[in-house]
């Protein structure tokens, strides 16, 4: 009988470590606050339509921030954190197959977040006259972070890449500043106009390979040796 208690006390144990354990409040909420950006815009929600599916009410939401805008910081620094892991090297690929593989993850990384291609758009048009929240998220402007804070590491690298792709006769010399200009501002565009279909649903895999294909025709295109 001993026996019997352990063997069931063990496998109560074992079920209940392999059980996922519950997403806590405050993820939960930047999760919605992320769904909702992504269909109605950065200023097109209100805290109450955040706490409602969530099944709680506004003053829940002020346990775990301070106010709107704290939230919406908050899923830019999810946003950040993602950001400074793109253009990461490929080994084993040439120079311009390791940066079209690294802008084929910058495409993924952009359609899988849509609120992302929206808190970008936002905190372009509010120049000094509205909260930059990526900016802050940041820690600094987008300039500063070529150098310092969270953003510098994924500048390096794709410096990098673009400095292997010369190196090895496949690009022309190219600013790398104006490379990921040309990059960014054409997916944020191309991801919003002329309609945001593809930010209001899930893409397909063939939708996000038709951008890919399309972002990657345009910077060859930049690179390409005269």
């Amino acid at each position: 009988m001993a026996r019997t208690n352990v063997s069931r006390a063990a496998r109560a144990a074992k079920a209940r470590a392999a059980a996922p354990l519950p997403t806590p409040t405050r993820e939960r909420i930047l999760d919605e606050v992320e769904r909702l950006i992504a269909g109605k815009g950065v200023y097109g929600f209100k805290l109450r339509d955040v706490a409602e599916p969530l099944d709680v009410r506004v003053p829940a939401i002020y346990k775990h921030y301070k106010s709107r805008d704290d939230v919406l910081v908050e899923v830019s620094r999810r946003f950040i954190a993602l950001l400074a892991e793109q253009f990461q090297a490929s080994p084993g690929l040439d120079a311009a197959a390791a940066l079209r593989a690294a802008l084929d993850r910058f495409v993924e990384f952009k359609m899988l977040h849509p609120a992302y291609v929206r808190l970008a758009l936002a905190d372009f048009a509010t120049p000094g006259g509205g909260m930059d929240y990526v900016k802050l998220a940041a820690g600094g402007s987008f300039q500063d972070n070529f150098s310092n804070g969270p953003l510098a590491a994924m500048h390096l690298r794709l410096r990098a890449l673009l400095r292997a792709g010369v190196r090895a006769g496949a690009f022309r010399r190219v600013d790398p500043t104006d490379f990921y200009r040309v990059v960014k501002s054409a997916l944020l565009i191309r991801l919003v106009f002329p309609n945001d279909a593809l930010l209001l649903a899930p893409p397909s895999g063939a939708q996000v390979r038709a951008v890919q294909r399309w972002l990657w025709d345009l910077a060859a295109r930049y690179c390409e040796k005269p």
